[in-house]
């Protein structure tokens, strides 16, 4: 058997990742919130009904981590660092410092570090706005390019046994509280293939990072349609 641990792995791009992975006969770790605990359950009973195995892990990791053992003596040779939190914030918003990096940052830390003996590939999921900012989300930003800086960091230290990389999406489809119709199409206008991204894109390519790419490491593959390559600032 082979693990993979998927942090944030209930919905939109990380249940469409820990699908990608399961249909590739990985067997999955789903980490999940207290608030979504019954759609891991679901879930992980989906995926298990599918081939590979498949356990669910509940932590908040807006608090100090720390990996069970059941977790860790599952020799989980594959990491996706997906959970996320996105929430605006200005420079002085001391609160909302404190959360994204502990989400984005500190707790991939400490599971990074909880598994490392086995590990073969990581992937962390970032965003393109850590390169250009889009303003009003400071906080997220900057522990996203945390995030960022850490596994390019960790493609070194690591090496040659763990490879590390990232994916960096772009547009992905719209929260369903959001209806500005009229932003929603200017966004889609400026993509140059066309089309917002699906979570399937997202996943794809997550997959392809952690599973197919063995010489691979230290790289930022940006998932966006083209947006970022041409998009004034």
């Amino acid at each position: 058997m082979t693990w993979a641990v998927v942090t944030g792995a209930t919905a939109r791009g990380g249940e469409a990742i820990a699908r990608a992975l399961h249909g590739a006969g990985i067997d999955v770790v789903i980490h999940h919130s207290e608030r979504s605990r019954d759609r891991a359950m679901l879930l992980r009973d989906e995926l298990r009904a599918n081939g590979a195995d498949a356990m669910t892990w509940e932590a908040d990791l807006a608090q100090p981590v720390i990996v069970p053992p059941w977790v860790t003596q599952l020799d989980p040779a594959y990491c996706v660092c997906n959970a996320s939190v996105y929430q605006p914030s200005e420079v002085g918003d001391s609160a909302r410092a404190q959360l994204d990096l502990a989400v984005h940052l500190h707790a991939n830390v400490a599971i990074l570090t909880a598994l490392q003996g086995t590990l073969r590939s990581v992937v962390a999921v970032t965003d393109v706005h850590v390169e250009r900012p889009a303003g009003g989300f400071v906080w997220y930003t900057i522990s996203k390019a945390a995030l960022q800086s850490l596994l390019l960091n960790l493609a070194i230290e690591w090496a040659p046994r763990i490879r590390c990389n990232v994916v960096a999406p772009g547009t992905l489809p719209f929260p369903a509280s959001w209806d500005d119709r009229a932003k929603m199409d200017t966004i889609g206008q400026s993509i140059p293939l066309g089309r917002v991204g699906d979570f399937g894109d997202l996943a794809g390519a997550v997959r392809y990072l952690l599973l197919e790419a063995n010489y691979v490491t230290g790289q930022v593959l940006v998932v966006d349609g083209g947006r970022s390559r041409w998009l004034p600032g």
